[in-house]
């Protein structure tokens, strides 16, 4: 059952009309952003027509594709055989939305998502993403699409056990990014490992070639099967019993606004969100502790793969400008946030709309500024590289 803050739009999830994808690897944001659009209040005909707009012209300049036929089959037995090889996505579709019809979205969740959530920063996070906006929205053959992308797209965070860094004993996701950071601007050793993966990116070979073509997927897959030391480890505060949430939501929000409307932090905090939520779905502590553990890992791999790591002296200028003391009181914070609901509706660029949705919902339950300021700084949507002069490989 949809969720009801969906209404009247409900019916554009069920929508079948598009493949994942369009011009190779880019992903079809559409159905996020009905979620956030609806999320936010925006009119059931702005929504329409922002689906109709997108499928037919989206802010990268291409249109939409038509869903891809399949003579594939996929089952119980195989399902793992083409783990991220980013092939038979309609086929992985069908597998899926018959294990989410046979197991409920909780039961699916509980099956899948915990192998495959290891390759959640395949498709630059957006697999992820799709999956947990989907549960958030309650619908099944939303969910079982997410379940098939992540499965096509899969990038593993860990190439096998890690190995331990300086950077372990950190108390707190605050304390681990402050560490990354000074080890960054400090550590010749570290950065020095980063710079030559990202110069050889064209020799690592189990990269797939459209991964290539991107860029920016391309460096991620690269550092993340590179297994440097600063960027592999299991932090102490995972798994240590404490919640974690609202920390890892202010380390993240902070890191936001020391690179403010920049477009790769910001997926970021909404693939935060998605595992949160598909965090809550899952019976097991121990998964929800693993969840974290998943998402520390992907935010360094993907800040170092696009030398995202801000000077640890503006990481503590911001954490000196937005305390964590005292909730916010007063109107004039919802205001602010009503402002930037309705400038998002507005926006071509949909990862927009995505972030006011995640930040007023994070402020709400913790009412701090940071959530708020961090909420106006919109990106814009990002120019292509020279490689896409080249035709997809898929």
């Amino acid at each position: 059952m949809t969720n009801p803050a969906l209404g009247a739009v409900a019916d554009l999830l069920d929508d079948r009309s598009y493949h994942i994808e369009f011009n190779g690897h880019l992903t079809n944001h559409v159905k996020h952003a009905v979620i956030a659009l609806a999320g936010i209040g925006a009119p059931e005909h702005l929504i329409r027509d922002y689906y109709t707009e997108y499928a037919r012209l989206t802010a990268y300049g291409f249109p939409l594709e038509p869903k891809r036929t399949t003579g594939q089959v996929i089952d119980a037995g195989n399902w793992r055989e083409y783990l991220g090889q980013r092939v038979h996505f309609t086929a992985y579709h069908e597998f899926f939305d018959t294990e989410v019809r046979r197991l409920g979205i909780d039961g699916a969740l509980a099956t899948y998502a915990p192998e495959l959530l290891h390759g959640w920063i395949g498709a630059f996070t957006h697999a992820t993403i799709h999956l947990g906006w989907a549960v958030w929205a309650g619908h099944p053959g939303m969910t079982a699409e997410a379940l098939a992308y992540l499965t096509f797209s899969a990038v593993p965070v860990t190439p096998g056990d890690r190995a331990p860094s300086p950077y372990a004993d950190a108390a707190d996701p605050w304390e681990s990014l402050l560490r990354l950071s000074a080890g960054w601007a400090a550590d010749t050793e570290f950065r020095s490992a980063v710079e030559s993966v990202i110069d050889h990116t064209d020799t690592v070979t189990e990269l797939h070639p459209e991964l290539r073509r991107s860029g920016l997927q391309a460096r991620v897959a690269a550092i993340a099967a590179a297994d440097i030391p600063a960027l592999a480890d299991t932090p102490a505060w995972v798994g240590d019993g404490a919640d974690r949430r609202a920390e890892l939501r202010r380390a993240v929000t902070l890191l936001y606004l020391a690179v403010p409307g920049d477009f790769v932090v910001l997926h970021l905090i909404t693939s935060l969100f998605a595992l949160e939520v598909i965090a809550d779905r899952l019976d097991s502590a121990a998964e929800r502790d693993r969840i974290h553990d998943l998402f520390w890992a992907g935010l360094r791999i993907i800040i170092a793969a696009e030398r995202k790591i801000p000077d640890p002296r503006k990481l503590r200028a911001l954490a000196d400008i937005y305390p964590d003391t005292g909730p916010e009181t007063g109107d004039l914070p919802v205001a602010e946030f009503e402002v930037a609901a309705r400038r998002a509706w507005l926006e071509d660029e949909e990862h927009n709309p995505k972030l006011v949705f995640v930040l007023r919902q994070w402020w709400e339950e913790h009412r701090r500024p940071a959530y708020r300021h961090a909420a106006a700084q919109f990106t814009r949507t990002p120019l292509l590289p020279p490689s896409f002069d080249e035709p997809p490989n898929d």
